[in-house]
């Protein structure tokens, strides 16, 4: 509370200026089918425990030093899209008001946010053979590549709903192979799961096996 006196030599008067403290807190939500597209939103409260009836929130990347826009807190709520790879501290401010003289609702800050933005990966998936007989050996081929560097991590292969080799590591050059002689007949949907790891995204693709049937590897009589 503050107390503003007239200038000396004028009728005494006093009147009060109160002022009010807010607290903000922000809420992160990154779109899992869009890198880089995030939704923030701000909510600005009292001390007494009530909303703001005005000023303006701001966003912050404070990793890069950048303002992602800013918005009323009649609307505290904004979506950013293309924010780079990377970790991303996120921060709102609201700047206070003093449209409501004499209450002054004060400025706040609210504790940063870490995000973790990932590149989504080329994933491909080959096979040695297209076709096989029953029984034999067959090598699927597993390619993870992107713009951030060597992906690392692991994945897994699936025939149908049956996992055929589980967390599966890369290698060096974000390769990885497996050999197998288990495959049934039919036409087998054959699927690789890249895990992710922190700078690449989780990913998937799959491919068909043909394997043929163990009658028509028979050679009919005459």
């Amino acid at each position: 509370m503050l107390l503003v006196f007239a200038r000396p030599g004028v009728a005494l008067a006093q009147y009060e200026v109160l002022t009010d403290r807010t607290t903000i807190t922000l809420a992160v939500v990154a779109d899992p089918d869009v890198p880089g597209r995030v939704n923030l939103r701000a909510e600005v409260v009292s001390a007494f425990g009530t909303g703001m009836p005005d000023g303006r929130i701001t966003f912050h990347d404070m990793a890069t030093q950048r303002v992602l826009g800013w918005t009323s807190v009649a609307q505290p709520q904004i979506t950013v899209e293309g924010l780079a790879p990377g970790r991303h501290m996120l921060r709102a401010d609201f700047s206070g008001s003093t449209g409501y003289m004499p209450l002054i609702t004060l400025p706040s800050q609210s504790a940063e946010m870490p995000l973790d933005i990932l590149v989504r990966p080329v994933l491909t998936l080959s096979s040695s053979d297209e076709v096989i007989a029953p029984g034999g050996l067959v090598t699927f081929n597993v390619a993870v590549a992107g713009t951030a560097g060597v992906p690392g991590g692991a994945v897994t292969l699936r025939d149908g709903d049956e996992v055929v080799i589980a967390h599966l590591r890369l290698d060096q050059a974000g390769m990885a192979a497996f050999t197998t002689s288990a495959l049934l007949s039919g036409t087998r949907s054959i699927s690789a799961s890249y895990e992710g790891d922190g700078r690449y995204a989780a990913a998937a693709t799959q491919i068909q096996q043909q394997v043929t049937s163990p009658l028509a590897a028979v050679t009919p009589r005459r």
